[in-house]
């Protein structure tokens, strides 16, 4: 099943009218100006992306930097496609900073480019995903095509096998400890066993 952002997002008139009084150079894209836009831009592409990192496919948060507009084509390199719909997407920040502004571009044009080939890495808007990349067990990244392997490289995708070995790491002390008290409860005096449940009956209310 494709996974290309199948529309990309169309700005409105009035939209096109305060990047167009507000935008000078890529250093004008923090400005709160163009906070509503950006935000109407997220909501729409949740939807086209199905919640997902255009890079990694793990699901996006919605809290306070959770979520990153990403500019494929950098916009310190090219700042002319700055709000071009077609080079923006959306990106977990882990991949959106690993990336960082890696060229991407096998040739540089003047306006944006629709060809595939043109691109060094997976591009959201023409490129089937899994075409590219497998995902095995959800954190391991395999390469099926030299596009793919420059995408993993780009976003230092191997990054996110260790993530998972620390969360069930972290699982696995929680069920630990959690079993530790279980048996500490079971061996304990009823004295004890009355003040140990009075604590955790405080603590879950």
């Amino acid at each position: 099943m494709s996974d290309i952002i199948s529309k990309p997002y169309v700005w409105t008139i009035a939209e096109k009218q305060v990047i167009k009084d507000n935008f000078g150079n890529h250093n004008d894209w923090p400005k709160g100006i163009f906070n509503n836009l950006k935000e109407k831009l997220i909501d729409y592409l949740r939807i086209q992306q199905k919640n997902k990192c255009c890079y990694c496919k793990y699901d996006l948060g919605f809290d306070i930097k959770q979520v990153d507009i990403e500019h494929i084509v950098p916009k310190s390199r090219h700042e002319r496609f700055t709000f071009e719909p077609l080079n923006l997407a959306l990106s977990c920040p882990g991949c959106n900073t690993k990336k960082s502004v890696k060229p991407v571009l096998n040739t540089i044009t003047v306006k944006y480019s629709k060809n595939s080939n043109n691109y060094k890495i997976v591009h959201a808007h023409f490129d089937n995903y899994s075409d590219h990349i497998n995902i095995v067990n959800g954190c391991v990244f395999t390469a099926n095509s030299a596009k793919g392997s420059e995408t993993i490289t780009y976003c230092e995708l191997f990054r996110l096998s260790t993530v998972e070995e620390k969360i069930k790491a972290t699982k696995g002390l929680e069920t630990s400890t959690l079993e530790s008290l279980v048996i500490d409860l079971k061996n304990a005096s009823n004295e004890k066993k009355e003040e140990l449940v009075k604590l955790l009956t405080n603590a879950i209310r």
